[in-house]
């Protein structure tokens, strides 16, 4: 791989972290340029090469964690009833929860309840406008975004199996 994507890359990931690290101390919304290129350790001109904006590097965080969810998913089939499923969701959410809990409180325009929709509609398809059985799955969706948004938020005292199997509990309860 060219040495300048590979340095451009770490300069990507050092600012993620970076803004992460800073959005756990205050609020996202006063970091500045400035104070998150002194946290990741690079020039601005390196911040000004990659992003336009704080916002920018939301969004770049976001398609890298729908990348590896996808990468990750054990599962072709979004089914919120399918247990090793919403096994892995749980996991894998609790394993991103600074890196989620930051999107969630940044609300940038690309939010993670958007990111979950997209991995719904991407394997169910984009349902046509007459079909009445997409509202379940944005029931679903919503549903999910709530309950592990709360469940991260409240610092993940349970597992993540106790949470999938109460998940799937309520959804089941709901036929």
């Amino acid at each position: 791989m060219d040495k300048r994507v590979v340095a451009n890359q770490k300069v990507k990931d050092s600012l993620l972290n970076a803004l992460i690290e800073l959005a756990e101390q205050c609020n996202w919304s006063t970091i500045s340029i400035t104070a998150l290129i002194k946290q990741a350790g690079v020039a601005r001109s390196s911040f000004y090469r990659n992003f336009s904006s704080i916002e920018d590097i939301i969004d770049y965080g976001i398609a890298k964690i729908n990348q590896k969810y996808n990468q990750e998913n054990p599962s072709p089939d979004e089914n919120f009833r399918n247990k090793e499923l919403m096994y892995f969701k749980f996991r894998f959410f609790k394993e991103h929860a600074s890196l989620l809990l930051t999107f969630h409180h940044a609300q940038t325009p690309q939010t993670l309840l958007a990111v979950i929709n997209d991995f719904v509609v991407d394997t169910y398809g984009d349902m046509p406008a007459s079909s009445i059985s997409k509202y379940e799955l944005y029931y679903y969706s919503g549903a999910f975004y709530n309950m592990v948004i709360h469940w991260l938020e409240n610092g993940a005292k349970e597992s993540p199996e106790d949470m999938a199997n109460e998940f799937l509990r309520i959804a089941n309860a709901r036929d």
